[in-house]
């Protein structure tokens, strides 16, 4: 390992408390999405069929117009996990660039970047349409993230052998395969933790600011 120029965060799961945004949506309107999850994961449906679907689980359960501005009221409610202010801090203090690619909601990643200074947050976002209703973007797909680490690593002109990447599920691997260093967080899957470098089994991230000055050092 060289010297670390940027550290890349998974969002969901492993800088804010819910394992994913979306289902923390459909925790909130008591829908359930896993047929149309199953089918997305087999690659049966597109990423766009399988967001109209939850947005029309949404609506359907409830009388309220299930608008952008109500969205982003109920992942306000999202909170970070513990340590994830600091740690962040510390790489900011230490010269180190951060960067969010995230298979969840662009407003969460936006919002929390702001706070902490992130500089780069990819995600995917959620509209109005012309009659008010949802629309998204696919930014990045929730199976696929490597070629947007690709394309962010070559904005920021920065190496594989300069970055760290964090994760929690098997989603992130795509962003361990593409660093120089890779931290395994919040998780128990044996395949996140077989791929990572590193395995953190704290749930406060800012136990992580020791290991990777470590890491900087080198």
């Amino acid at each position: 390992m060289t010297e670390i120029k940027l550290v890349v965060f998974d969002m969901d799961g492993t800088l804010l408390k819910p394992r994913s945004c979306w289902a923390y949506i459909h925790d909130y309107f008591g829908t359930d999405n896993s047929d149309m999850l199953k089918r997305y994961i087999e690659r049966k449906i597109s990423d766009q069929d399988f967001v109209k679907a939850d947005f029309k689980l949404w609506q359907d359960s409830t009388e309220d117009n299930v608008n952008q501005e109500y969205i982003n009221k109920i992942l306000d409610n999202i909170e970070p996990i513990k340590g994830a202010k600091e740690l962040v801090e510390h790489l900011h203090s230490s010269n180190i660039r951060t960067a969010i690619i995230s298979g969840g909601i662009q407003y969460l990643a936006d919002k929390w970047a702001q706070k902490w200074g992130i500089e780069r947050a990819l995600a995917n976002e959620l509209s109005d349409d012309g009659k008010g209703r949802l629309r998204a973007k696919i930014n990045v797909r929730g199976n696929n993230k490597g070629p947007v680490m690709e394309k962010l690593m070559s904005q920021m002109n920065v190496e594989k052998s300069h970055v760290i990447s964090v994760g929690d599920t098997v989603v992130d691997l795509p962003l361990f395969e593409r660093s120089g260093y890779s931290i395994a967080v919040n998780t128990e899957d044996s395949r996140v933790i077989e791929n990572a470098d590193y395995h953190h089994r704290s749930i406060n991230l800012s136990e992580l600011i020791p290991i990777i000055s470590k890491l900087a050092k080198h």
